[in-house]
Parts: C-alpha cells; sequence; structure tokens
C-alpha cells in the first residue's frame, strides 16, 4: 500500500497510483487539516473553526457532529479504516511526513540552505526540484474554511521567499541572462517588494542593460516615495551606486546572520545529560522545538543558552533571542535582524507570514526565554530550530520535546559552590556546605547567588553565610 497526498495546488490522492474521489468540499477542508499535522492529533474544535470560523453563530447544527461524518467519508474514501481515527476530542491521521508533497518540498528546501555555502551548484539544483513541487497558482487550491485560507496565506509567503533565494542563487552563480526574464516577469508583478527590485537590478546590469537597471531604479525610488513615503533600503542604494561606478560585476548580497545570543556561563554544572538531550532534539531533522520547564531558579535560562552556543555550527545563518514581552515587538525586531524591514503598523498575522518567509531557505536556531505566547515566534521551517525556556514554557506544538530542569544533585550543588567561592574554603566545612545547598533547595540560581555573596566575603566562612541565609 502507498498514499501519495499533493497540497501545493489542487487537494489530491492517490493509493498505489490510483487517484482516490476525496469527495464535497468541506470534506476535503476536513482531510486538508489533518495533511498538514501528520500523525498528530488534531482537536475536533480546531476543525470545526477551520471550517466555518470563530464566531459560533456561523456554525452549522451540531458542527461536531458534521466533522464526525467528514471523517467518516474520508475513511472510505482512503480505504483504509484504521488510517483515521477519532481520539481524545479529536482526529489523528497516521500517515508520514513523506507522504505528503508539502513536506518532501520543505525538507528540499532545507538541504538547499544546508548546501549553500559549501556547494551552492547543489543547492541551486535542489532548492529548483523543490519548487517543481508546485502544481498551481496556490496551495489547497479550491478548498474552503479558514484554516485553508491562511494555509495559502503562509505557503504562498514561504514559497514566494524560496523563488527569490533561487534566484539569488542564479545570479551569485552567474546564470544572470537565464534568470532576467523570470526577474522581469517577478518585479513586473511585485513592484514594492525591494529584494526582487534589488534582484532584478543586478541581472539587468550584468546582462550589459546598465541603462535600463539606473532607470528602474529611478521610477522604483519615485514609486516607493510617492505611493509609500519611503526611501529604498540600504542594500539597494549600494547597489545602484556600484551600477553608477560602472563596477561590475556586482557581487551578490550576503544575508544577516544574525547572533543574538546571551553570553554563554562558564560555571555550568551537573547537566550533562540534559544538554546531550537538548543537543540531539535541535540537531533534529524538520523544524525541532525544544521546551525547557522546570521551577524558579532551576537554570532553565541559563541551560537555553548553554546549549544554543553548543549547537551553533549547525545554524549558519544565525541565532534569534527574545526574553520575555508581547511577540509582536519581538517578530519585528527579529525581522530587522534578518535584514527585513516591516512596515510600520503592520499586525501580528503579517508579521508572522514575513518572518517566516524570511527564514525559509536559512538555518537559524531561536531562543525564546520566559516569552509568556512562545508560539507565533517559532520558526516552523525546515531546517530551524527553537529552544523555549521558563517556568511554563506556554503553547508549544503537539511534537516538540519538552525536558523538566529540576534540582542539582548535592555532589553538582558542591561543585558549583567550589567554582565560584574557591574550593579550599568550600571543603574546610562540608558540613556548612550542605546547609546552604539545602537552603538554596539545591537551585543553581540561588547557589550561584550564594557562592557570589561569599567570594565577595574574604572575611566570612560558610557558617557565616548559612547565618546570613538563614536570617534572610
Amino acid at each position: 500500500m502507498g498514499f501519495d497526498f499533493r497540497v501545493l495546488g489542487s487537494l489530491r490522492a492517490r493509493r498505489d497510483g490510483r487517484e482516490l474521489d476525496l469527495g464535497r468540499p468541506q470534506q476535503r477542508a476536513v482531510l486538508a487539516a489533518l495533511l498538514l499535522a501528520p500523525g498528530q492529533l488534531v482537536p475536533t474544535e480546531r476543525l470545526v473553526e477551520g471550517l466555518w470560523g470563530e464566531d459560533d453563530a456561523r456554525w452549522p447544527k451540531d458542527p461536531a457532529g458534521q466533522i464526525g461524518t467528514h471523517a467518516h467519508r474520508l475513511r472510505r474514501a482512503l480505504g483504509e479504516p484504521g488510517l483515521l481515527v477519532a481520539a481524545a476530542g479529536g482526529y489523528r491521521l497516521g500517515v508520514e511526513r513523506g507522504t505528503v508533497d508539502l513536506f518532501r518540498y520543505e525538507d528540499g528546501v532545507a538541504q538547499a540552505s544546508a548546501l549553500r555555502q559549501r556547494d551552492p551548484v547543489r543547492a541551486r539544483a535542489r532548492l529548483a526540484e523543490a519548487l517543481g513541487a508546485w502544481e498551481g497558482r496556490c496551495a489547497l487550491d479550491g478548498v474552503p474554511g479558514v484554516f485553508a485560507e491562511r494555509a495559502r496565506g503562509r505557503l504562498a509567503a514561504g514559497r514566494f521567499a524560496a523563488v527569490k533565494a533561487l534566484h539569488d542563487l542564479d545570479l551569485a552563480l552567474g546564470r544572470h541572462t537565464e534568470a532576467l526574464p523570470a526577474l522581469d516577469a517577478l518585479a513586473a508583478g511585485h513592484l514594492h517588494d525591494e529584494e526582487v527590485q534589488r534582484l532584478h537590478l543586478l541581472a539587468l546590469h550584468r546582462c550589459g542593460r546598465t541603462a535600463e537597471a539606473l532607470a528602474a531604479y529611478g521610477a522604483l525610488c519615485e514609486r516607493l516615495d510617492r505611493e509609500l513615503g519611503l526611501e529604498p533600503a540600504p542594500a539597494l542604494v549600494e547597489l545602484a551606486g556600484r551600477i553608477r561606478r560602472g563596477e561590475a560585476p556586482v557581487p551578490a548580497r550576503r544575508l544577516p546572520r544574525p547572533c543574538q545570543l546571551p553570553p554563554d556561563i562558564p560555571d555550568l554544572v551537573g547537566r550533562a545529560a540534559l544538554v546531550r538531550e537538548a543537543e540531539r532534539v535541535l540537531r533534529g531533522d524538520g523544524a525541532p522545538v525544544l521546551g525547557l520547564s522546570g521551577p524558579a531558579g532551576s537554570g532553565t535560562s541559563a541551560l537555553a543558552v548553554h546549549v544554543a552556543h553548543a549547537v551553533q555550527d549547525a545554524f549558519p545563518d544565525g541565532q534569534l533571542y527574545a526574553s520575555g514581552g508581547e511577540p509582536g515587538p519581538a517578530l519585528a525586531g527579529f525581522l530587522r535582524a534578518l535584514g527585513e524591514w516591516p512596515a510600520e503598523g503592520a499586525g501580528p498575522d503579517e508579521l508572522s507570514a514575513r518572518y517566516r518567509a524570511a527564514l525559509t531557505g536559512r538555518r537559524v536556531l531561536v531562543v525564546l526565554d520566559g516569552v509568556p505566547d512562545p508560539a507565533p515566534l517559532l520558526p516552523g521551517v525546515p531546517g530551524c530550530a527553537a529552544a523555549v525556556a521558563g517556568p511554563e514554557p506556554g503553547t508549544l506544538p503537539a511534537d516538540a520535546v519538552r525536558l523538566v530542569v529540576g534540582p542539582l544533585e548535592p555532589h553538582d550543588a558542591y561543585e558549583l559552590l567550589a567554582r565560584i567561592a574557591g574550593g579550599d574554603r568550600i571543603r574546610q566545612d562540608p558540613a556548612a556546605v550542605a546547609e546552604v545547598a539545602g537552603l538554596c533547595g539545591h537551585l543553581p540560581v540561588l547557589l550561584r547567588t550564594a557562592a557570589t555573596r561569599l567570594a565577595a566575603r574574604p572575611q566570612w566562612s560558610v557558617a557565616d553565610l548559612v547565618g546570613w541565609l538563614a536570617r534572610g
């Protein structure tokens, strides 16, 4: 038995090479929602809202029953009763990611990103192959419902970013003649997209059509000023200057590689097993999400930063970091760090779509520390990963890996105190050291604070520190 599902165009399904009749539009919408989360439980409430929206006044009578009817008919259409199951207030479609063209496409984009620096020729070939998976003008063409509409917007943004990345590779490889016709059409259809316009100007110039390139730049400046009240981005201004000076070939623009991680903590102790598991998760395939949770003072923040430094080599296109706050300002900051300039007043949905589009084709690690609502900041793009730290990691995807960070073992607490306050002082009174560790709950943040206080007071003994902690 072999299934093949297509969502990058019209929704289609084949079994052993035979096209399946997927039934009515709303039935197809339910299948689409399940296919975009293969193997995961999709709550019935989410399916209802995905079909009819969040306003229950617009829902039909017994919406959950209608979802059940659609699921029953889909089982018959798929011809494999155990493939689509109802469980725990939702439905799960037990298919592999590789049976859905979307995930094969995203894997190809991630592979191209990983190859870009060391083998741009293979990267370009892999990206072109991945884009060939698209069969229509948009994803889920003709599928009704709010869920499908939002998915179409998100996937369209990712596709557009991948197309731009393909042409950027074309110019980096000297394929300006081959790329120019497509860039002519792209520039005419996206008059305000400055990255498209930059690629178009560069291709014109390299093809010897310098006067046309400068005229197009002048028209762009006038258009941006008249319609948006903006000046061109610095990359465009720099390119126009190079063209005017007759510098050729103009080097392809290098994308920014942000490194926003706080400094690593040099005295992290007692977390070797957690660090190994966290590294394994973040170096995994797809778009892994790691959640680190524990009581206040357990050091989830320090552990997240430490692990992020340890896996930097797997994310050559940068590392993003946010601590606390609302997702809107953080998204805008991430976009600027990635070389994008979001429009003033852009809403969270637009910022989120642009953020994921900017990440497409890159390998970026995102670290979120104590962010109340981390979901909008998660990359969700193959090749990227996220580490989320805090007492409560918040709403994470169903396939996120959650690790619990607890107090240190007694010998590790001793080691941390010795590293900061000095081994000689700690060895003088082991009983008092055990009391300090107990008063601090064996929590590394409290232990570090206590040890720092002891180190700053050379006249104190460990027993004096016990007295101070007991009084506090």
